[in-house]
């Protein structure tokens, strides 16, 4: 990799990392802000988000790699403090890729990518959603709204949820309640259901008034939408490791 740029969260510590790096890296590497082959989050979570996003159109041609200088950093290898191995582990350039799965997400009026979830969310009223599974119906919920997330996702909301937790590198993704009703009249799974890629979900409803979509860090709003459907994308995002990072050091890192 000889072209990268740097994506940093706006705050000191962060634009001060971002310019020790490119500082480091003269000489190494080339600063490329709209061809990247490497691009570095500065940040937390929600900065490598954005940065698969801004990029999502050249995910067959980037790598992504964080430190983190943020609140929640299970996406990123390095801690602010190792700015200089960061520098030194990318000049001795031995590293490997991985693939984080994506959703991809249709609706009548548009089609999106996920890296870590989808959810359709209505905090005015009740939702009720008919979930349909490989052209199957599964069931009619009814609550606050339903989560489909990636493997990389389950560490996420879908954990706030009750969701499980699943190894990153798994082809799966996870559909999750949010305060879903229970009683004698209404029931849902309650449960979480994990499905792998050869399953497509259907949503339908016959009133999305007051419901957003979230994709990751970005929401829409659902009106006119008639459908969602998500699947297991055929694209992943490509992440570089120059170090090893176990999923327990990172659950331990960010959980425990």
């Amino acid at each position: 990799m000889k072209k990268y740029t740097i994506i940093c969260k706006q705050d000191e510590v962060s634009y001060a990392i971002k310019q020790q790096l490119k500082d480091g890296l003269d000489g190494t590497m080339i600063y490329d802000e709209e061809h990247p082959e490497l691009v570095i989050s500065v940040g937390g979570d929600g900065t490598m988000l954005y940065c698969v996003h801004c990029y999502e159109k050249q995910l067959d041609k980037v790598a992504f790699i964080g430190l983190h200088t943020g609140t929640l950093g299970f996406l990123t290898d390095y801690q602010k403090d190792e700015v200089e191995k960061f520098i030194d582990d990318i000049k001795k350039g031995d590293y490997h890729f991985y693939n984080r799965y994506l959703l991809d997400i249709k609706t009548n009026k548009g089609e999106y990518l996920a890296l870590n979830e989808l959810r359709i969310e209505n905090n005015m009223r009740s939702q009720v959603l008919d979930v349909f599974i490989n052209g199957e119906f599964f069931e009619t919920f009814r609550g606050n709204g339903l989560c489909v997330c990636t493997a990389s996702g389950s560490t996420a909301y879908n954990k706030s949820l009750g969701g499980a937790v699943v190894c990153s590198g798994v082809g799966i993704m996870q559909l999750s309640e949010i305060a879903g009703i229970h009683h004698n009249a209404y029931r849902s799974l309650g449960s979480s259901l994990i499905l792998d890629a050869t399953h497509r979900i259907h949503f339908e409803s016959q009133d999305f008034r007051n419901s957003v979509l979230g994709i990751d860090q970005h929401v829409y709003d659902l009106k006119d939408v008639k459908y969602i459907d998500v699947c297991l994308s055929k694209t992943c995002a490509r992440f570089v490791q120059y170090k090893h990072v176990s999923l327990m050091e990172r659950l331990k890192r960010a959980y425990l």
